[in-house]
């Protein structure tokens, strides 16, 4: 879900370099896997606090990401 959106915004010329470390397919896996359950199990059965922790690291970092988009570059 992000990696395809990642090479997306690459080929429009912006730079994703700060994003590749990231651990994007575990935060669309659980952002998926939350939204869309295969089943019953409870989300808070499928992810542990790591899991949590990781996730909103990523989104954190995501978040700067994005928001440098919108500073004036001098």
């Amino acid at each position: 879900m992000l990696g395809p959106l990642v090479k997306l915004l690459a080929a429009e010329g912006l730079d994703v370099t700060a994003l590749a470390p990231l651990p994007l397919p575990a935060l669309s896996r659980m952002s998926v896997t939350s939204r869309y359950p295969l089943d019953d199990t409870p989300p808070s059965e499928l992810f542990d606090p790591r899991d949590s922790d990781q996730a909103l690291t990523t989104a954190k970092a995501l978040l700067v990401w994005v928001e440098q988009l919108d500073q004036p570059h001098g």
